[in-house]
C-alpha cells in the first residue's frame, strides 16, 4: 500500500480537526491576499490619487482589522495542526509498541535493538517534525501561491503570463530533487539505526569492554559509523541547499521579467500605479512562499523515507500465531510430550531433531549435554516462544498450538541463567506476573525465595529501586527476586535454565533451597552444565547434536557409560563414577 495513503489513514480520526485547521489556513490566506490589494488599489488608486481622507482613514481601520483577524486564524491553525501532528505520531508510538509486544522472539533475534529504537523513536520525531511544523505550512503556502494566481489574473492576464511561464520550471525541479533528498534519507535513518544499536551493545556491555580494554576500539568503531553517517548527510544536505537557490534564480527571473513588461504598461498607459503596485505586492508576497514549498516538500520527503520504515515495521507478521477458534488452556496438571519434534532456525539446519520425550505431572527433568546442542530452544518451544517446523508438543494431551497463548504461557514460569529486572521497585518486580497481588502475598513469597531478609535490611525495603536491569542488586539478589516473581504467580510447568550457574557459592545455597520450594509438585525441566544441581533429577536426559542421546536417572546412566557417564567423570574424576 502507497506510504502516503497509508499517513492519511492515520489522519481520518481526526478530519473535523483537519478541516478546522484547512479552514483556517484559507481564511488566514484571504487575509494576507487582503492587504496587497488595500495597499494598490485602495490606498494608491483611491486614496493618493483622489486625495480622500475618509478612505483613508477605512483602508488604515481595514489593514489593522485584517492583521487581527488573520492572527486569530493563524492560532487556531497552528494549534489544530499541532494537536493532530502529536496525535497521529503518538497514536503510531503506540501501534509500534503493541505490534512489538506481539512479535515473536525470531524477530528479536535476528534484529538489532538499536535499529528497533530507531524506527520507534527517531523515524516517528522526524514525522512528527513534518506533520507539526511543515504539513499545514506546506498547505497553508500552497493556497496563497493559488490565491495570487487568481488575484494577479484578475488585475492583468498578460502580465501574469510571465509567472505562469516560470511555475512549471519550478515543479520540475522540486519534483526531481526531492525524489533524490527521499533516497538519502532513507540512507541516513538505516545509518542512525546503525549508531543506536552500537551505543546500545556499549552500554549494555561495558563492564566487559573496561575489562579488556576494549575503549578505544569501540570509540574507533562508533567514529567509523558517525562518520559514514556525516558524509550521507552532506550528499543529502547539498541536494537540499542547491534546492532553495534554484528556486529563488527562477523566481527572481520572473520578478525581473514582469518588473520590465509592467513598467511598460504603465507607460503606455494599459495598466494603472496601484494595479502595478499590488501586482507586484503579491508578486513579493509569492516568492518566499514558493521558496518555502521547495523546502517543506524536501522535508516530506524525508519524512516518507522514515515513514515507510516505521510501516515496514509495522507490516512484520509474527511467527507464532494463535489458530481461529482456539480454546483456554485449561488448569495444568504437567504432563508434557514431544512426538517426533524437528526445528530450525533458519529453515536450513536442524537445531532439533526427531525429539520424542515424555514428562509427567510433577517430574524434575534435566537436560544435559555440551552448549550448543539446543537445550534452551527445546524448553523454548514449551511456552511457544518458537514453533517447530515438524511434530507436535501437548501439554495434557493438548496440542499447544491449539490453545490461547496467554492461558498458555500464564501457567509456565521461567527462571533464566541471566535474570531480567525491571527499573521499579522491588515489589513491582515481584508483582509484575500479578499485578493485583496484596502486599502480604509478596512478603510470603519473598520469604519462600530466601530474600525477605536482604530486602527488609534495605534502606527502603521493598519499595527499593533495583535499577536499571536490576543493577543495584547482586546476582544472587535478582535470581532470588525472580523466584519470588515465579512462587508468586504459581505455574504448573517450570523451567531453570542454569538458575544457580553465576552466583557464587553462598548465593547458590540460599536459592538452591529457594528453588526447591518453587519446585514442589510442578513439572520442572532443568538446564544445568554443572551437574551437581541434578543428581536428584527423577529423569536426565542427554542431548547430543541436537538428539536425545540418552533417558534415564543419574545411576542408570552412569551404569551405561554413555555420554552422560563421560560428562560426569570429565566434571568430577574418575572416583566419583561408583555413585
Amino acid at each position: 500500500m502507497n506510504t502516503q495513503y497509508r499517513l492519511i489513514r492515520y489522519l481520518r480520526p481526526y478530519v473535523k480537526i483537519l478541516i478546522l485547521a484547512v479552514v483556517c489556513a484559507i481564511f488566514t490566506t484571504l487575509c494576507t491576499l487582503a492587504i496587497p490589494w488595500f495597499l494598490g488599489k485602495g490606498l494608491i488608486d483611491k486614496v493618493i490619487v483622489e486625495k480622500n481622507l475618509f478612505l483613508l482613514n477605512l483602508v488604515a481601520i481595514g489593514i489593522l482589522a485584517i492583521v487581527a483577524i488573520k492572527g486569530l486564524f493563524f492560532y487556531l491553525q497552528t494549534y489544530s495542526t499541532s494537536f493532530i501532528g502529536c496525535k497521529v505520531v503518538t497514536d503510531m508510538r503506540n501501534q509500534i509498541f503493541q505490534h512489538l509486544q506481539k512479535l515473536s522472539l525470531s524477530f528479536y533475534k535476528k534484529r538489532r535493538t538499536g535499529e528497533i529504537m530507531s524506527r520507534a523513536v527517531n523515524d516517528t520525531d522526524l514525522l512528527q517534525n513534518v506533520l507539526m511544523n511543515n504539513m499545514m505550512r506546506f498547505v497553508l503556502n500552497l493556497f496563497l501561491v493559488l490565491g495570487v494566481f487568481v488575484f494577479i489574473f484578475y488585475i492583468d492576464w498578460r502580465l501574469s503570463l510571465f509567472v505562469l511561464a516560470i511555475f512549471p520550471f519550478l515543479v520540475l525541479v522540486v519534483k526531481r530533487f526531492g525524489s533524490r533528498i527521499k533516497d538519502f534519507s532513507g540512507l541516513v535513518q538505516m545509518k542512525i539505526a546503525d549508531i543506536s544499536s552500537i551505543l546500545q551493545e556499549v552500554i549494555g556491555g561495558i563492564e566487559v569492554i573496561k575489562s579488556f580494554t576494549m575503549e578505544e576500539h569501540e570509540v574507533r568503531r562508533f567514529q567509523n559509523q558517525t562518520t559514514r553517517n556525516f558524509r550521507l548527510n552532506m550528499k543529502r544536505t547539498r541536494i537540499v541547499a542547491i534546492l532553495p537557490p534554484i528556486v529563488e534564480i527562477l523566481t527572481t527571473l520572473g520578478l525581473v521579467a514582469i518588473l520590465w513588461y509592467g513598467g511598460w504598461e504603465v507607460i503606455r498607459g494599459e495598466l494603472t500605479i496601484g494595479e502595478f503596485i499590488a501586482f507586484l505586492g503579491y508578486i513579493g508576497l509569492v516568492v518566499n512562499p514558493l521558496n518555502r514549498i521547495g523546502r517543506d516538500y524536501s522535508q516530506y520527503q524525508q519524512a516518507l523515507a522514515s515513514a515507510e520504515r516505521i510501516f515496514e515495521l509495522l507490516d512484520i507478521e509474527p511467527e507464532i500465531k494463535e489458530s481461529p477458534g482456539v480454546m483456554k488452556m485449561p488448569r495444568i496438571e504437567g504432563y508434557i510430550q514431544f512426538e517426533d519434534v524437528c526445528f530450525s532456525y533458519d529453515e536450513k539446519e536442524l537445531v532439533l531433531e526427531n525429539i520424542d520425550l515424555d514428562l509427567k505431572p510433577g517430574e524434575r527433568v534435566a537436560l544435559v549435554g555440551p552448549s550448543g546442542v539446543g537445550k534452551t530452544t527445546l524448553v523454548s518451544l514449551i511456552p511457544r516462544f518458537y514453533d517447530p517446523v515438524s511434530g507436535k508438543i501437548s501439554i495434557d494431551k493438548q496440542d499447544i498450538r491449539k490453545v490461547k497463548l496467554s492461558t498458555l504461557r500464564e501457567q509456565i514460569g521461567i527462571v533464566p541463567q541471566e535474570t531480567i529486572l525491571f527499573s521499579g521497585s522491588i515489589k513491582d518486580n515481584i508483582a509484575y506476573g500479578k499485578m493485583e497481588a496484596t502486599d502480604e502475598e509478596i512478603v510470603e513469597v519473598t520469604m519462600k525465595a530466601n530474600a525477605h531478609d536482604f530486602v527488609s535490611s534495605l534502606p527502603n525495603g521493598y519499595e527499593t529501586q533495583v535499577g536499571e536491569r536490576g543493577a543495584k542488586l547482586s546476582g544472587g539478589e535478582r535470581q532470588r527476586i525472580a523466584i519470588a516473581r515465579a512462587i508468586l504467580r504459581d505455574p504448573r510447568i517450570l523451567i531453570l535454565d542454569e538458575a544457580t550457574s553465576a552466583v557464587d557459592a553462598e548465593a547458590e545455597v540460599l536459592i538452591q533451597e529457594a528453588l526447591e520450594k518453587l519446585m514442589k509438585n510442578k513439572t520442572t525441566i532443568i538446564i544445568a552444565h554443572r551437574l551437581s544441581t541434578i543428581l536428584g533429577a527423577d529423569k536426565i536426559v542427554v542431548l547430543k547434536r541436537g538428539k536425545v542421546e540418552e533417558v534415564g536417572s543419574h545411576q542408570k546412566l552412569l551404569s551405561k557409560g554413555g555420554t552422560y557417564a563421560k560428562l560426569y567423570k570429565r566434571q568430577f574424576g574418575r572416583e566419583h563414577s561408583g555413585r
